[in-house]
């Protein structure tokens, strides 16, 4: 059987600091941040600019990025180009030469591409009325697959996940999966998302900025900065000099609430503990760890107790965010790829500001940089809906194989698809609901359809239209259904992302109102995925993928090596789409039956 690794064999940022990973690694050996005050990017009621402490691309890097790829592109788009293109153009960590093998250019090598974002060209969205088209640009699946054309790949191999904060390690763990189950040879993640005001206004609703650099892990720690970036990591079969290997990677969900984490802290250990089991390693053979870090109280809190669950909490720990701030859907990729020369370095940067540890269970930090004797890195991210990930980053002289599943469908650094079966399929969309009688009245139908479940939960009249209808297509798809937390994953996919809930968002800025909290939680796609785990307390892996239309194949391909991998035994796959009142819901309970070669 071919023992197959993951390797990070090059990769690229795009930050504040300038354009290329040495970049930003030489204002992290001096201790610089980019956070500074930044106005333009928030209004009071009265439509005063108010300053954000956040960190932002200098616009002389967004011209010399046009210079280079054409102004048709956005800014966000920019970004993620300048580091796709670093990446592939790139060399090995240590300096020298890639293989074409190795970078992908290799003739008969089979390649793909991963765009993680959270919210990707929103700023398209502004002044779009009730009557107006929505941009194509808007669309994610559109504005990848401009960009993975224009990198050289096909559609069929353009991927794209917006799953909130976790988008970026959620994507790793995805092309570690890819290239193990030898199904490509060489992925490109490419994490990218951009500032403006429907973002930092919608965090300010949750008065969750701080007007300081962040602090996280300490007892004086009052918020979170916004940043934003691009980073990417291309990732090969086949090492190359200097090349770090991608040991495992694990997503799951707290089942607990769509904008605050968890209280215990479970299920991000599942995810770390699970990453370490593929892997192969044991607590006292982690180097140190990344956190997501944010500096608000509940996010610290519920980390340190993941770390504890998982036997870390001595393993030295460290966050980016006051170095570069939050930067949404590339924070994961930027951060891995800092991890990773970190690994070879011998040297942990740290996190500026910690003083004095203010989290319930002990967190290993400091303020400063510390030498260490690396071997293996875990790095972690959380977000809205739930959501966590972790993946395990390895030096190639310390990696071992993946324990794979109990049922051995993943083992010896060789990932074997799990055969599936359908169990049961729901649909539901506009054509049946006019057959029921509740033609061009959704929220009609949905209210009926909620009612013969015959649950009485109030939440469900706040949630947004997309997540009603997931909350009861999952219902129907799982009434009687008897399983543990851990025994189901949800992957699910859709064309429209958030984009009513967004403009929903937008209208309120566009009008005066200001932001609603309670709007602009559900502009992230994996709330409604969030919203499913929690009405049926699933903590299983979760993943949203968007694309132009339900391609099944796909989607049913990447479960099998879900299902092989994790310990969940049933999957939720399908589409559930919500767009100014067209929708369509495709959801099918699958189990796994047996792994296949």
């Amino acid at each position: 059987m071919e023992n197959r690794k993951a390797y990070i064999v090059s990769d690229c940022i795009v930050s504040p600091f300038g354009i290329g990973t040495d970049e930003t690694v030489a204002a992290l050996d001096a201790g610089r941040s980019a956070v500074t005050p930044r106005g333009g990017l928030m209004k009071d009621l009265e439509g005063n600019d108010v300053p954000v402490m956040c960190s932002l691309v200098p616009q002389e890097v967004c011209d010399a990025l046009s210079d280079i790829f054409g102004p048709q592109w956005t800014r966000a788009e920019l970004f993620a180009l300048g580091a796709a293109r670093g990446a592939l153009d790139g060399v090995a960590l240590d300096g020298g030469a890639m293989d074409d093998r190795a970078s992908g250019m290799a003739e008969g090598v089979r390649m793909a591409v991963i765009f993680s974002t959270t919210k990707g060209n929103i700023s398209l969205v502004e002044g779009v009325g009730e009557d107006c088209a929505v941009p194509a640009g808007a669309f994610l699946w559109d504005s990848s697959r401009r960009m993975g054309n224009f990198l050289g790949y096909a559609d069929k191999d353009i991927y794209t996940i917006s799953n909130a904060c976790i988008s970026g390690v959620t994507a790793l763990a995805m092309a570690r999966r890819l290239i193990l189950s030898g199904k490509y040879d060489s992925v490109l993640v490419v994490g990218f998302d951009a500032l403006n005001e429907f973002i930092v206004s919608g965090f300010a609703s949750f008065k969750s900025l701080s007007g300081e650099i962040c602090r996280p892990y300490d007892a004086s720690r009052c918020g979170l900065n916004l940043g934003e970036a691009a980073a990417a990591i291309l990732l090969s079969e086949r090492p190359s000099g200097g090349a770090v290997v991608l040991a495992g990677g694990s997503v799951s969900d707290d089942a607990n609430h769509i904008s605050g984490p968890s209280r215990t802290g479970d299920a991000l250990f599942f995810a770390i503990r699970d990453a370490m089991s593929q892997a192969g390693i044991a607590p006292g053979d982690v180097s140190f760890a990344d956190l997501h870090g944010t500096a608000t109280v509940y996010n610290d809190e519920m980390e340190s107790k993941a770390l504890a669950l998982a036997g870390l909490s001595d393993v030295p720990v460290q966050s980016f965010k006051p170095y570069i701030g939050h930067t949404l859907g590339a924070s994961g990729v930027i951060e891995a790829v800092l991890c990773a020369r970190e690994l070879r370095r011998g040297l942990m940067w740290g996190t500026p500001g910690f003083s004095c540890c203010g989290t319930p269970f002990p967190v290993n930090a400091c303020a400063g940089p510390r030498c260490l004797e690396m071997r293996h890195c875990v790095k972690t991210a959380s977000g809205f809906g739930g959501c966590n990930a972790a993946v395990v980053m390895s030096l190639p002289e310390s990696a071992g194989g993946s324990a794979g599943n109990q049922d051995g469908c993943a083992a010896g650094g060789h990932l074997k698809a799990a055969s599936l079966e359908t169990v049961r399929r729901v649909k539901m969309d506009n054509e049946t609901a006019a057959e029921e009688g509740f033609k061009d009245d959704f929220p009609a139908y949905i209210r009926e359809k909620y009612r013969s479940l015959g649950v009485q939960d109030l939440k469900f009249f706040k949630m947004d239209d997309m997540a009603r209808l997931g909350y009861v297509a999952s219902s129907i798809l799982l009434q009687g259904l008897e399983y543990g937390p851990e025994d189901i994953a949800v992957l699910l996919s859709n064309s429209s992302a958030s984009l009513d809930s967004d403009l929903r968002h937008q209208a309120n800025l566009d009008s005066g109102k200001g932001a609603s909290p309670a709007v602009f939680v559900y502009t992230l796609p994996n709330v409604t995925s969030g919203e499913i785990s929690i009405r049926h307390k699933i903590k299983g892996e979760n993943t949203f993928f968007i694309s132009e239309g339900y391609d099944r194949e796909k989607m049913m391909e990447y479960a099998s090596l879900v299902l092989a991998e994790s310990k969940a035994g049933y999957a939720i796959v399908g589409w559930i789409d919500y767009l100014r009142g067209n929708f369509s819901a495709d959801l099918e309970l699958v189990r796994e039956t047996s792994c296949h070669p």
